[in-house]
């Protein structure tokens, strides 16, 4: 059994990842998204903050941690958290279950028919700009609270610099869609920020280009630009085998 066959796929032949960039807009500029459904009352979520998240984290929110496991009750709070912020804060139980259980009673169908977009706009959107940042964790150990005081004195501080945000001003209504665009901006200095690659994309064209290695073809980008990307040594071999065998093909 030969070696595996490793292979070098160019970043610009591979997709970004897909962004929903309505939801981002709304988000970056503080907008409320509203969900509606065919009964019940129409609900209003604002993006999320980092204070958000630190809600999220103090009440162990299964909606933050799997959301596709959460109930109804579970993905209510979590909106109650959004809206609520830092009224919220420090938590009360008793309180936030009375919240989630109006939530659930008025806009129940319109979270069970759009929570897709909800698990959108408040786990994936708020993080688009902080998966530009460039990689500087320096292989630490993720800490037991992922919203604790680094995380906290890190927003304030962009919310300082960038908007001469107050330090509630930064947690609780910065939305994190944009402290994540701001953190990128800075992160980049004169060069743009880049949008992360789609790893699906990236998964799927580096096993075509094993099959193509393996076969001794071509690469789309040699074609195009082969004074850039001349054949690797298992192309060459392959080719050699071909040459040898022209029956049988790449054994």
């Amino acid at each position: 059994m030969g070696r595996p066959v490793s292979v070098y796929v160019p970043c610009w032949f591979v997709a970004d990842k897909a962004i929903n960039f309505p939801l981002e807009v709304l988000a970056s500029s503080g907008t409320p998204l509203v969900l509606r459904g065919k009964e019940g009352k129409p609900l209003r979520v604002r993006p999320a903050t980092l204070g958000f998240f630190v809600l999220l984290e103090w009440i162990d929110s299964p909606f933050f941690r799997n959301p596709a496991g959460a109930d109804l009750l579970d993905v209510c709070r979590a909106v109650a958290c959004a809206n609520g912020g830092r009224d919220l804060f420090p938590v009360d139980r008793a309180r936030l279950d009375r919240e989630a259980k109006k939530i659930a009673a008025e806009s129940g169908a319109a979270l069970a028919e759009n929570f897709g977009m909800l698990c959108d706009w408040l786990l994936a959107v708020p993080w688009y700009g902080y998966e530009m940042l460039r990689n500087h964790s320096g292989g630490r150990k993720p800490e037991r609270f992922l919203f604790a005081g680094p995380s906290i004195a890190a927003v304030i501080d962009l919310g300082a610099k960038n908007a001469n945000l107050t330090p509630d001003q930064s947690l609780w209504e910065l939305p994190l869609a944009l402290a994540g665009h701001l953190a990128a901006v800075n992160d980049c200095g004169k060069l743009a920020p880049a949008r992360p690659k789609d790893p699906d994309d990236y998964r799927r064209k580096a096993a075509e280009a094993i099959e193509r290695e393996k076969r001794g073809e071509l690469h789309p980008w040699q074609e195009m630009y082969p004074e850039l990307y001349p054949l690797s040594w298992n192309q060459i071999k392959a080719q050699h085998r071909k040459k040898r065998n022209p029956k049988n093909g790449v054994s």
